[in-house]
């Protein structure tokens, strides 16, 4: 493969990427190929070295979307970035993909248990006026008498507090969590870009 097949099956591999990224990239292979080309190696030993262009588009996609997490924390830039970085290979697959989904889902399931409480805590709270408002449709535990009441209130203003500080440091440990992922995805990067080093 020459030069300019090379470049032209990458750019094509990357046509997901913004032009500029895309640009650059290329812009970077090709002076890549003009060093080696006044060194005196031909066109087709640098499309070897460099590897094919599959696996190197992979990496690279794998690696902007690990940065664009990175630069723009949200779940779905995540998301892309763990897709990007299992589909490098079955190991990344295994040990990238299903630990992040499994952690992810552990997250959700934390989060909706401090909105559970949040919401049966603001439902106790309101239970007694409920109960008022609409006896013959809702039927809350509502002791009675004002001591049941103000109990019955103060155990929902109790369980709201409780949701919301659970939630609070979810939020905390969501994003501890996160910045944990992104350092991963950048150390699996580099030990795969070292493993392809070393085999060429």
């Amino acid at each position: 493969m020459n030069k300019w097949e090379y470049l032209e099956k990458l750019d094509e591999l990357l046509n997901e990427l913004p032009e500029e990224d895309r640009e650059d990239i290329l812009s970077d292979y090709e002076e890549h190929f003009q060093i080696g080309l006044e060194n005196g190696r031909t066109e087709e030993e640098l499309s070897r070295a460099l590897g094919d262009p599959k696996t190197v588009a992979k990496q690279i996609k794998a690696e902007y979307m690990i940065t664009k997490a990175e630069d723009k924390p949200s779940a779905g830039s995540m998301l892309e970035a763990v897709l990007a970085a299992a589909g490098l290979g079955l190991f990344n697959m295994i040990f990238v993909a299903v630990p992040a989904m499994g952690f992810a889902a552990i997250m959700v399931a934390l989060f909706v248990v401090g909105l559970a409480v949040v919401f049966t805590g603001i439902l106790a709270i309101f239970s007694p006026l409920l109960n008022v408002i609409f006896p013959n449709y809702i039927h809350l535990p509502v002791s009675k008498g004002i001591f049941g009441t103000l109990i019955m209130i103060g155990g929902g203003m109790g369980l709201t507090v409780l949701g919301t500080v659970w939630v609070v440091i979810m939020a905390y440990v969501s994003k501890w969590f996160y910045d944990l992922a992104i350092r991963y995805l950048k150390l699996n990067l580099r030990i795969i870009k070292g493993r392809e080093a070393s085999n060429s």
